[in-house]
């Protein structure tokens, strides 16, 4: 063999970059070609962002969120509101330890004449009184249907009087032009989150600027702390909504909590266990109860999860079907949807969508509201003190009611498909399941015979005869174990709030996008027609 010439020059191979996602990596792309969807809705988006690279807009820096800025008119006051709600569950869900930007037990420092102080105390003795509830609960204290229906409606009737105003009435009319200054949800659209700092929140480095005049300077700290003040009390009052939402699922869902798999009446029947005949429980344990709402009034959803999952587990193993490992990640997510359309109905209760909703002239309007658009540091912003509510003129009252209309038709469509369509819930809980390596049954199919039943075969004389019926027991799993896969495969259920409400900003940008195709449409239509006349003219 010749060998080979250490003068030559070996040309290494060309490798060929995978082209990258404009909208980066995440968990839907990170995990392999098994998560990379079709998205009808990414795909859009896509094609939204091109058309503004074509104008010469340079979508490269900020990729999606380029779109923000393509917003006509006051559609941006749409994507500030959901921005703001995203920082706000970003603290609940926390997802991020620098997001975490003032501790709940904190807003007195930022305490001011313009937040209502009570709303916050309201939601904080709701929150005391219902944990009352479960005074003295043993952890071997069991509670029937009757019990637990009692216990909970008495924690919503409590809660319901803690989330002020309460928009849990259905069927109460939509509300236009309303303005509550003093309600923390009311400034939603002025949450912003600094990259330096937690204390740079609202932009507490601008006030800083020796540069600027004193009277400005102490107007934006003014307007600073009634952002910070708002901030704390919403996320005090969101907790609340999640812990009314927690027990309304668990009022609405006494079913799939107390039924008895198919797989432990199975196992029932081999180890000549008694089941009752209803093939459901009689009771669920209290004190996993008490965990639930602990969980919810204090901690992330990780422990949400879990606590879902204790409750579940009704012998105490730590070990539950696949079945079952569904369902806790179903009743998991039921509350945050609750009480984030329940946030959403209370924002147009206390802040109209559009400033034509605060009725007077269009200059007056924003001098007023800058919570509403007008910038912080603007010398014409006032502090939004006494504000006279006003009647609004039929128009402007169907134009506010109509765009409040679109925006909970699309959160309400974002709710029920974001889980469930568009990140694959049911498809990762499979992979999850199958990819976990569980313990029990060394993590095999047991095959076993099981008696003949009255419900199966021929009836009782089938269990007289001693027929048998082959039965496939899959294995159970554990929380440890289907955290392990969890944490890389299904990442959203660490973040919950924080991937709806994501979901509904790309809804928003599809919206306004196709609401702006839709115009340049018509216009070069018109403009066609037109032509068209002139040379038939001609």
């Amino acid at each position: 063999m010749a060998r080979s010439n250490p003068n030559t020059k070996t040309t290494p191979a060309v490798v060929t970059p995978k082209p990258i996602s404009p909208f980066g990596v995440d968990s839907n792309n990170s995990g392999g070609g098994i998560w990379e969807q079709t998205s009808t809705k990414k795909t859009k988006l896509n094609e939204l962002l091109t058309e503004l690279n074509e104008r010469g807009i340079d979508t490269g820096s900020k990729g999606m969120e380029t779109l923000d800025e393509a917003a006509v008119g006051e559609e941006g006051l749409d994507l500030d509101l959901v921005d703001g709600m995203k920082i706000l569950v970003k603290i609940v869900d926390g997802s991020d330890d620098n997001n975490r930007i003032v501790s709940e037990d904190a807003s007195s420092q930022y305490e001011n004449q313009v937040i209502n102080t009570n709303i916050e105390q309201a939601a904080k003795q709701a929150t005391t009184q219902v944990f009352k509830l479960f005074e003295n609960t043993t952890e071997d204290e069991e509670w029937a249907k009757d019990i637990l229906e009692s216990k909970m409606n008495e924690a919503i009737r409590i809660l319901s009087e803690g989330c002020v105003p309460d928009v849990s009435d259905k069927k109460k009319k939509p509300v236009a032009g309303s303005l509550d200054v003093s309600h923390p949800f009311c400034y939603l659209r002025q949450f912003v989150v600094s990259d330096d700092t937690v204390d740079n929140v609202s932009g507490d480095g601008d006030a800083n600027d020796d540069d600027l005049d004193p009277t400005i300077q102490q107007q934006i700290e003014t307007l600073n702390n009634i952002t910070t003040h708002a901030l704390t009390s919403s996320t005090i009052l969101y907790r609340t909504l999640l812990l009314r939402a927690t027990a309304q699922t668990l009022l609405n869902n006494w079913d799939q909590l107390t039924t008895i798999t198919s797989g432990d009446i199975d196992r029932a029947a081999i180890s000549k266990t008694e089941l009752p005949s209803t093939s459901q429980r009689a009771t669920i344990n209290a004190k996993s109860i008490q965990n639930i709402f602990e969980a919810y009034a204090h901690n992330s959803p990780q422990d949400w999860v879990q606590s879902w999952w204790k409750l579940i587990d009704a012998d105490k193993d730590g070990l539950i079907d696949q079945e079952e490992m569904n369902n806790c990640v179903d009743l998991s997510i039921e509350p945050v949807h609750l009480a984030l359309g329940n946030m959403f109905d209370m924002t147009f209760e206390v802040c109209p969508v559009r400033t034509i909703g605060l009725g007077g002239e269009e200059e007056a309007r924003k001098k007023n509201a800058w919570f509403l658009g007008v910038d912080a540091g603007d010398e014409d912003a006032e502090i939004p003190t006494n504000i006279p509510p006003v009647k609004l003129s039929w128009r402007n009252r169907r134009k506010e009611l109509k765009q409040q209309k679109i925006l909970t038709k699309t959160f309400q469509a974002t709710i029920a498909r974001h889980f469930r369509d568009q990140a694959e819930a049911p498809h990762r809980l499979r992979c999850i399941y199958a990819w976990a390596e569980k313990a029990h049954q060394d993590n095999k199919l047991d095959s076993v015979l099981v008696d003949a039943s009255e419900d199966w075969g021929s009836g009782a004389a089938s269990a007289v005869m001693g027929r048998k019926r082959y039965v496939e027991l899959e294995p159970k799993i554990s929380y440890s174990e289907f955290r392990e896969v969890q944490k890389k495969t299904f990442p959203h259920l660490d973040r919950i709030g924080e991937e709806i409400i994501t979901s509904f900003k790309e809804d928003l940008w599809l919206l306004q996008g196709k609401k702006r195709q839709n115009k340049e449409l018509k216009r070069d239509g018109l403009l066609f027609l037109l032509a068209i006349s002139v040379v038939d003219l001609g």
